[in-house]
């Protein structure tokens, strides 16, 4: 079997066990298993292994350390301080801004921790389940396409050799074309908001501190995310002293199985993909370059969840096709595919987090990833001819 129809059936197997309600792990475990028989035979487990480097142990440890920071900061209430402040000043725009600037620090599960921030204000609102993930999800993941320390952006620019700024620009109808998206999806849910009268202190904001830390360490000071949210959660001990019973449910919290299993295997796919020639084989059946530079990387990212594989994979591939339409087009498709992925852990952990179902999301994300592509697609022609 090609690997082309070995990807597209293990797919449809992914978006079967979704709407079945299968443990999204183990659908992904089964997909993944079958696509690397069919397109490895019976060599994958050595496939498997090496997926297991340094880059998977980093995005592990920044996984686990970016939960328990979540958990500890919510068990400690310190963040109902801080988001009180962005309630008072406007309750709508603080259950959309929260996500969006939580979005603004690349670490894996961070929609995980923009929901337990805002989800008060969720609460009082009155959004249901799968309201409250698909702001969140979707606002914390605007930046993905334009902002310069995404990995996507990086990789880009070093298989190019453009500057990041060059890329950033191209992208903005994505960034912008999202967040109109998102607003017209988020207008039905926002107003049934009540104005907070409570007054508050705007020095609370001081309290959203970790943030900056984080920042500071991984941007100023370039240190990986992983180490920069550890010494972090380090930090806050030190200040907040959370009880022993705060840091028994951050690490119950941290290393759940099943989001640890997505993560690994996701990584797996990822490397499995890079391994066979999928990238090549999807391009070689498409006449038309701009078809070739979405679809390749919304196939590879809906199937990995991580929306820079594809600056990894489909990238080289699509070189030859590069100029600034398509390099929009590309980002477009990586951006889509992260948002419709079943497999993507923001959108999982969301979801949990608001105990809603994952297919009942989607009657938000389909609309919203549509209006984004239609419009970016018309700006992309019109200003890239």
């Amino acid at each position: 079997m090609s690997t082309l129809y070995a990807l597209v059936t293990a797919l449809i197997i992914v978006v079967i066990g979704v709407f079945l309600k299968i443990p999204v792990f183990l659908t992904l475990i089964v997909s993944l298993t079958l696509f690397s028989i069919l397109v490895f035979n019976w060599r994958f487990p050595v496939i498997w292994l090496s997926a297991f480097n340094e880059n998977m142990f980093i995005i592990i440890a920044s996984l686990a350390s970016a939960m328990y920071l979540a958990e500890l900061f919510r068990s400690c209430k310190v963040s109902e301080k801080a988001i009180s402040v962005l309630e008072y000043l406007s309750p709508k725009i603080a259950s959309i801004t929260i996500p969006a600037l939580i979005g603004l620090l690349p670490m894996p599960a961070g929609a995980y921790i923009s929901a337990t921030l805002v989800n008060d204000i969720y609460i009082k609102g009155r959004l249901k389940g799968e309201d409250k993930t698909f702001i969140n999800f979707w606002f914390r993941h605007i930046w993905i396409t334009v902002w310069p320390l995404y990995q996507g952006v990086l990789l880009a620019s070093y298989v190019l050799g453009w500057s990041v700024n060059e890329i950033v620009v191209i992208n903005w109808p994505i960034f912008v074309t999202s967040i109109l998206a998102g607003l017209i999806m988020s207008w039905r849910i926002l107003p049934q908001y009540a104005v907070s009268s409570k007054e508050t202190d705007i020095s609370s904001l001081i309290h959203l501190w970790p943030f900056a830390i984080i920042a500071l360490l991984n941007i100023g000071l370039k240190i990986n995310i992983a180490i920069s949210t550890i010494i972090t959660v380090f930090l806050f001990t030190l200040i907040y002293r959370p009880g022993k019973r705060d840091h028994l449910r951050a690490l119950k919290y941290s290393l759940n199985y099943s989001i640890l299993a997505i993560i690994i295997t996701s990584l797996i796919y990822s490397y499995s993909l890079s391994q066979s020639n999928v990238a090549v084989e999807i391009a070689s059946l498409i006449n038309y370059p701009e078809i070739a530079c979405y679809l390749i990387p919304f196939l590879i990212v809906f199937a990995t969840g991580f929306e820079f594989t594809y600056s990894a994979i489909a990238l080289p591939v699509l070189i030859s096709f590069i100029n600034k339409r398509n390099i929009l087009l590309m980002f477009l498709g990586g951006f889509t595919g992260s948002m419709l992925s079943p497999v993507h852990v923001c959108l999982i952990l969301s979801a949990q987090y608001f105990k809603a179902e994952l297919k009942k999301v989607y009657k938000y994300t389909i609309p919203a990833t549509l209006l984004t592509t239609i419009i970016s697609t018309i700006i992309a022609y019109t200003i890239y001819s």
